[in-house]
């Protein structure tokens, strides 16, 4: 398999129609996280967030991150992931753990979950592109990186839907301005494109050390290399 480009950068736009969520599925995502969203309003009351931090949002992956902050090191980071959540599911509160934090950038990490749950590209990517543009017309100078959906060992039988969704992140890529592809997956393949299984704790699904220095090592330069010698004031 043809490995994907690691920053794939856009200035396009685009008029694509919004598929709306069902009412299945802002009941689910209600029930299912609204405390787990609670607890995330009551650390900020508690210990207000800084101002326009670069915020990581999505599923586990960005949950288990626990190296998050020393890995973007000295920039300010928020971990606003909620494992097992999908796409739909960010959508839902985004108006609550995205747009109040005023991000430079947002890192987003969904997709994975969503496969799993037995949905297909054309079902998951619309609520990529909801996303995009609701938080577009909250905050237009915020740059929304989509980090590719990884390639696993325990989920290796899906990987061909999961590389057609991140064809499908790249193509929304393209089409929005200030929106880029940043592909984690490739390094995590082994020269055959099977998954790396040292870089996995033991279920096979969930990274370890060595896969977090992996995304370090795709992610840190862009926070770094766009970011650091901004003034955070403003």
């Amino acid at each position: 398999m043809q490995g994907l480009p690691t920053i794939f950068r856009i200035f396009g736009l685009s008029c694509c129609l919004i598929t709306p969520m069902s009412t299945a599925q802002e009941e689910t995502s209600d029930s299912r996280w609204e405390d787990t969203i609670l607890r995330f309003e009551q650390i900020d009351r508690e210990s207000p967030p800084p101002e326009n931090p670069i915020l990581f949002v999505g599923s586990s992956s960005i949950v288990f991150w626990r190296t998050l902050d020393a890995d973007m090191a000295p920039l300010p980071v928020i971990n606003r992931g909620f494992g097992g959540s999908q796409m739909f599911e960010l959508n839902q509160f985004r108006d609550r753990i995205v747009v109040p934090y005023n991000p430079q950038a947002i890192f987003v990490y969904e997709g994975d979950n969503d496969v799993a749950s037995g949905k297909q590209p054309h079902e998951i990517l619309p609520e990529y592109r909801d996303f995009i543009e609701h938080v577009s017309s909250k905050l237009p100078d915020t740059a929304i990186y989509l980090i590719a959906v990884k390639p696993s060992v325990s989920r290796a039988h899906l990987w061909d839907t999961m590389h057609q969704v991140n064809l499908g992140l790249i193509e929304l890529a393209t089409a929005y301005r200030n929106v880029e592809y940043v592909d984690i997956a490739t390094p995590m393949l082994l020269e055959d494109g099977s998954p790396n299984p040292d870089i996995f704790v033991s279920d096979m699904l969930h990274m370890n050390a060595r896969g977090y220095e992996i995304w370090t090592s795709v992610i840190r330069p862009i926070v770094i290399q766009r970011y650091a010698n901004l003034d955070r004031s403003c």
